[in-house]
């Protein structure tokens, strides 16, 4: 893996953990989880993505990779999630003008969306090097849903990949995004051309290109589907 190709996938998984373990820990402490559980359950849900993808492509050595980069940034959307949850709930029980305050009801959509997206381009981009699209599109679902499946089980709900209908699409179709962007440049030649200055960004805007689509896809379809 090429410097830069490395530092986009060290950001971004980053990037992926603590927005998943954000919504896992806002989650939970929506569901009344104690606080200890909450943080426990978005670590475990922000380490899921990175674990699903590198323990497929690299088996056990890259799961240590994940293990060694990642617990950090997991712990830290984890309690920033617990937290904003907390303060949420505060802010709720309060009264402007005689009606409760409505703090924070979209936020846990935010953040389980662009977590979901993230993980699951970044998982094709990272699965595309080393294999064929199909199986890039596979691994790139498997990397984005398992975060929220186990979180969503774990709390006894039920999954939103299977109660949400454009929960897994978008994903799907965002995923999609990321492959086409990444193959047209080889498969175009000189009628897509990518100047070399600027050959190092076309994987970000690949990858973040295909979250935009997915949620976008989202929001025009599911719209703010928060309880």
């Amino acid at each position: 893996m090429t410097g830069s190709a490395a530092v986009l996938v060290e950001t971004l998984d980053a990037a992926a953990a603590v927005l998943l373990a954000a919504a896992a820990a806002w989650r939970a402490r929506g569901f009344g989880a104690h606080l200890t559980g909450a943080v426990v359950l978005g670590c475990v849900s922000g380490l899921m993505a990175g674990l699903v993808r590198e323990g497929l492509l690299h088996g056990a050595a890259g799961a240590r990779l994940v293990l060694g980069a990642l617990p950090g940034p997991a712990l830290a959307g984890a309690l920033l999630g617990a937290l904003a949850a907390a303060g949420a709930s505060a802010l709720a029980r309060t009264r402007v003008n005689g009606a409760p305050a409505v703090a924070g009801r979209s936020l846990f959509f935010w953040l389980d969306s662009l977590g979901l997206f993230l993980a699951a381009s970044l998982g094709v981009f990272c699965a595309l090097r080393e294999t064929g699209a199909t199986a890039s599109l596979a691994l790139g679902l498997l990397a984005g849903l398992a975060p929220g499946f186990v979180r969503d089980v774990a709390l006894g709900d039920t999954a939103r990949l299977v109660e949400q209908s454009w929960y897994a699409t978008a994903a799907a179709l965002g995923s999609m995004g990321t492959i086409l962007l990444l193959i047209l440049p080889p498969s175009f030649g000189a009628a897509w051309p990518v100047p070399e200055a600027w050959a190092w960004a076309w994987p970000w805007c690949s990858v973040l290109g295909g979250v935009a689509v997915a949620l976008g896809l989202r929001l025009w379809r599911a719209g703010r589907e928060v309880d």
